[in-house]
């Protein structure tokens, strides 16, 4: 009799990164058409700039109202507009539960940004980038993906204290949340580079286009 072994952590990793091929070559592409629309297009400056002055002022509000309608409400509402799923009551739980995960990670990221400025100014040169870059996904990352995956495999889990324990795991740790993370690198360093060259005012903005647009690729072309 044959028994089937679990994939390992190393097996997963790769799968993730294989899996993430495709999405992360198309949200370059989406970097390069971001940054030429920003350098080209007057009326697209314009409205990152006006972006940034109602987020500076509605602060943190702003923040979490940001990252649930981009993480959240346009996805699946696309997702429901084309076909690729119905609206039920369970959407509605999931969608709300969702958006307080999301919402709250926006808060986080905006007080990021400000940490950002005060450990390494706003200057865009090359050194004060790739220190921002190391910072954001080196030291913020890490825990915002595990809060992120964890709060999610807790609800797939029934909110047990069975599941809470398992989140907390080395096997959890290994074949869950490390796959997650790799990935999310491979994908994601362009990413911050492009937020931390733009002024500090318009961060936020293009973090929340960037987000919207990783989630909607992850939606519709990424398989597995």
């Amino acid at each position: 009799m044959t028994t089937l072994q679990s994939p390992s952590a190393l097996q997963q990793v790769r799968a993730a990164i294989r899996a993430n091929a495709l999405p992360g070559v198309l949200l370059w592409c989406g970097l390069a058409v971001l940054l030429l629309a920003y350098a080209t297009v007057p009326a697209f400056q314009q409205g990152l700039a006006r972006w940034g002055d109602v987020k500076e002022a509605w602060g943190l509000a702003f923040a979490f109202v940001s990252y649930v309608v981009f993480a959240v409400l346009v996805p699946e509402g696309l997702s429901v507009a084309l076909g690729r799923q119905t609206w039920t009551r369970k959407t509605t739980r999931d969608v709300l539960y969702a958006a307080l995960v999301f919402g709250s990670i926006g808060l986080t990221v905006d007080v990021l940004y400000g940490v950002q400025v005060h450990l390494f100014g706003e200057q865009s040169d090359a050194l004060t980038l790739v220190k921002k870059m190391l910072f954001d996904q080196f030291v913020y990352s890490p825990v915002s993906n595990f809060v992120i995956v964890a709060l999610f495999a807790w609800r797939e889990g029934g909110f047990t204290r069975k599941t809470l324990r398992h989140l907390f795991s080395a096997d959890f740790l290994a074949h869950q949340y490390l796959p997650v993370l790799i990935a999310m690198w491979c994908v994601w360093i362009p990413g911050v580079m492009v937020i931390y060259f733009m002024p500090t005012e318009l961060q936020f903005p293009v973090a929340s286009l960037i987000l919207v647009f990783w989630i909607l690729i992850f939606k519709f072309v990424r398989k597995g």
